[in-house]
Parts: structure tokens; C-alpha cells; sequence
């Protein structure tokens, strides 16, 4: 599908594709290091039904690389200059990973915007994570050795995929050509070193808030093999998401829209799909 690019309210430019049509739209926020391509086994299917808008986070994909903190309200500001930008009061915001983390961010500044929200594995609601994801917040050798180099992207691609034939080597190569952009590292590491440290995940407590008065129809998505984050969290997730609803799918690890794509549009559109007004 054709994207364009825009620029954003706040100056930033991004990529952005938008099928058109009528109804509520559904926007689709990728995670850490990924793009709209991401989206790419679900969105053709989702826009027999649906408006669909997915666009590049800055700091990722073909958008810009600001000199910025790149920590949840950063990544809350970036979604709210999308809707902005394009005249959206209200949508539904499907999120994978960080995606989805800035979902939750986002609610604190804009529930109101929020009609239906899918929530695919993010993260916060939990310290455990992988301890490849660590390596960052390593002093000092963790801003070098974190960098996304072509062998840090294939070993962090197919730790996120329970199927590890799904780090494709197209996904491999876009993935790299993304990160050879100027500001790459930067934003990677930035990325990286506020979510997770030595420990494990960072800033639990002001996910969990926002989670408890995140007032809108929920669905929380895990792969029951994810790497990344535990599925425990998942269910700890949905415990405190107060209108939320949870569901497993089996064979996947952290992108079930590229490894189960069919498994998680179907998820998707029943969610949406038969859903009155919040």
C-alpha cells in the first residue's frame, strides 16, 4: 500500500500509510526498531473492514531522529501529533511492544481520544525481560555494545520470533537499512536504556497508574512463547486494565501481527469488529 510522508505538528516528519474510508479508525503503533512494515501481514486484511492508519514512530522507520529522551511521553506526544495532524478526535489504537507502551503513555494525556485499544505484549507490567535487552544500560560499554549493528538486529529479531524462519531475511535487511540512518543509534539505545535497566524493566509504577485508569475497552494480546516479556505479564496487564480482556496465541513470541498475522487480525476485528460505544 502507498505511504506519505507528513510532518507533524511538533515539527517532526513521519511516514504514514492511511487506507481511507469511513467509521472509527484504527491506528497501529509498531514497537522498538521496527517500522510499518511491521504491519504489513494484517493491514491489507484489516482494511477490508476498517480505516487504517500506521505510521513511522520518530525515531524509527523513515521518520525523524530528534535529539530527544525518547521515554513514554516523548512516544505519547508522537501519537497525539498523529491524530492531531491528521483530524482525528477519537480512534482505536493497536499497539505492539513499545507501541503498545505508548498507548498506555498516551492515555494519560488523551483517554478521551481512545475509543478501543488492542495492547500486543508491552511493556511495564513486569521486571523480567531478556537479558540481551539489558545490555544497553551497562555502563559505559552498553552505549556501544547496544547499537543496532546488522548482528545485534538478526540475534534481537529472532529472539522476539518463537519461529526463528520468520526473521526473514527481507526483515532482516529493512531492518538494517533503517538503522544505518543517521540518529539511529541514538534513538535506539535512548529507547532501550529508559525502558529497561540493569534490573530489568524501568518505570512499572507509572505504567501501573496509568493502567488502573485506563477507562476504555481493552484487548491484551501475548504470544504464549514470548522471549521478550514473560507471558506472566500478560496477565498482570489485564488485572489492571479495568475494562480489559485477554488473550493468548499460540506460537508466537513478540510480534504476533508478523508471526500469527491471522490469529491476530481475527482477535482484532472481533474485538472491534462487534463493539458498541464506549
Amino acid at each position: 500500500m502507498k505511504s506519505e510522508t507528513i510532518e507533524l505538528e511538533n515539527g517532526l516528519s513521519t511516514r504514514v500509510i492511511d487506507t481511507g474510508g469511513g467509521g472509527t479508525p484504527i491506528v497501529l503503533v509498531h514497537g522498538l526498531a521496527n517500522a510499518i512494515e511491521i504491519w504489513g501481514r494484517v493491514l491489507p486484511r484489516l482494511a477490508k473492514s476498517f480505516r487504517v492508519i500506521a505510521f513511522d514512530l520518530p525515531g524509527f522507520g523513515e521518520a525523524s531522529r530528534p535529539d530527544a529522551a525518547y521515554d513514554g511521553a516523548f512516544f505519547a506526544a508522537q501519537v497525539k501529533a498523529l491524530l492531531d495532524r491528521l483530524g482525528i478526535e477519537r480512534a482505536h489504537l493497536v499497539g505492539n511492544s513499545l507501541g503498545a507502551s505508548a498507548i498506555v503513555h498516551f492515555s494519560g494525556i488523551g483517554l478521551g481520544r481512545i475509543d478501543r485499544a488492542v495492547l500486543a505484549a508491552p511493556g511495564g507490567f513486569g521486571r523480567r525481560t531478556h537479558w540481551l535487552m539489558r545490555i544497553p544500560a551497562l555502563p559505559l560499554l552498553g552505549w556501544w555494545l547496544g547499537r543496532p549493528t546488522p548482528l545485534n538486529n538478526r540475534t534481537t529479531l529472532r529472539l522476539a520470533l518463537h519461529d526463528r524462519r520468520e526473521a526473514t531475511e527481507e526483515l532482516i535487511a529493512l531492518t538494517n537499512r533503517y538503522a544505518a540512518i543517521p540518529g539511529s543509534h541514538r534513538s535506539f539505545v535512548r529507547t532501550l536504556r529508559e525502558g529497561v535497566g540493569l534490573l530489568g524493566s524501568k518505570g512499572r509504577g507509572e505504567v501501573e497508574r496509568l493502567a488502573k485508569r485506563f477507562d476504555r475497552p481493552v484487548l491484551v494480546l501475548w504470544g504464549k512463547q514470548d522471549r521478550i516479556f514473560p507471558t506472566g505479564q500478560a496477565a498482570r496487564a489485564a488485572a489492571l486494565l479495568p475494562r480489559s480482556e485477554l488473550q493468548l496465541i499460540d506460537a508466537c513470541g513478540h510480534y504476533p501481527q508478523w508471526e500469527q498475522p491471522n490469529a491476530f487480525a481475527a482477535a482484532v476485528e472481533r474485538f472491534l469488529g462487534t463493539a458498541a460505544p464506549a
